[in-house]
């Protein structure tokens, strides 16, 4: 009988913030998962993909999941045959690391099926292949945290250097998906090639907040410093209801309110438990005022990252 194993991996927050490509973290509540077996044969197949809400190609040259799975069996000089089956857990164009998700399941899925020689940096690389494919660059603020769980920071891509942060025990993340699709490479045309200094400096000094807050598990840290002024305003046009969503989220008790990766989720922050569906119901509130539907998903950072199941 053919080993088969079975991967999970969750969804993730890229930027967090002020932290534009090199900060994210994995979240709770939502993910991919893929199942890998040996077949017969030398090929990488996709047998079938599941819950997807859109027309996702199993070509495996031109699926993320397929090319990051390839890019392991390259790096293992692996010859014998895998078929895949990707269970979508994410919607895409979310800003939640739909297809960074899928990516890494595959590689880890890959690796795992020949008992896991590649490093953490070698799967990261072989995710960051699929994940290009869609977005248009080499990016690990997606993939990073989806495969290690808790946060990470980017230190640099050429060569790779990823810092796992940590996490923060009583931080709630309220989710909220809007109804509209934003691809990342569409999200990343708006921005301007040049911004003011002062904006850079706050992000700057903002993002080193974050990073120091993870490392050291401090709420008060976060809250204080999840702020985004170099990038929020022009992501912020593509998401219609958005100034609404913020305002009514901080009224609603939250501590902070910024977009998720690329949009169009946003996301908002509490250390209070009791607090969270209180400030999920007013920000779907809010954005359905404006005409748009929206889901809110109760969430917390994920430590485990992507993990056999």
């Amino acid at each position: 009988m053919s080993k088969t194993i079975t991967v999970y991996s969750p969804a993730s927050i890229g930027n967090i913030g002020p932290g534009y490509d090199v900060l994210g973290v994995a979240v709770t509540g939502l993910g991919d998962q893929v199942i890998a077996r040996e077949i017969p044969g030398e090929s990488l197949i996709i047998k079938d993909i599941q819950n997807a809400d859109h027309d996702i190609t199993r070509n495996p040259a031109k699926n993320t999941m397929g090319i990051a799975a390839q890019a392991v069996r390259d790096q293992l000089g692996v010859k014998i045959g895998v078929g895949l089956t990707l269970i979508k857990g994410l919607p895409s164009g979310s800003g939640l690391g739909s297809s960074a998700a899928s990516a890494a399941a595959g590689a880890f899925a890959v690796n795992a099926l020949f008992n896991g020689k590649l490093s953490q940096e070698n799967l990261i690389h072989a995710a960051m292949e699929g994940e290009a494919f869609v977005s248009g660059g080499y990016f690990a603020d997606n993939v990073a945290p989806s495969l290690l769980g808790g946060a990470t920071l980017t230190q640099s891509l050429d060569p790779l250097k990823i810092a796992k942060l940590g996490t923060i025990n009583h931080l709630h993340l309220i989710l909220v998906t809007p109804q509209v699709q934003i691809l990342t490479k569409d999200s990343r045309s708006v921005l301007p090639e040049k911004i003011p200094m002062d904006a850079f400096i706050s992000n700057m000094a903002n993002s080193a907040s974050i990073t120091a807050a993870f490392c050291n598990n401090d709420y008060a840290l976060l809250k204080d410093n999840l702020k985004d002024i170099a990038i929020e305003p022009y992501r912020k046009t593509l998401i219609p209801g958005f100034d609404s969503a913020k305002e009514a989220a901080l009224k609603a008790g939250a501590d902070g309110f910024c977009i998720s990766g690329a949009g169009p989720t946003v996301f908002a922050i509490t250390d209070k438990k009791e607090q969270k569906e209180i400030i999920a119901a007013a920000i779907v509130k809010a954005f359905e005022s404006e005409g748009i539907p929206a889901q809110a998903t109760l969430s917390a950072v994920d430590n485990r990252g992507t993990c056999l199941i």
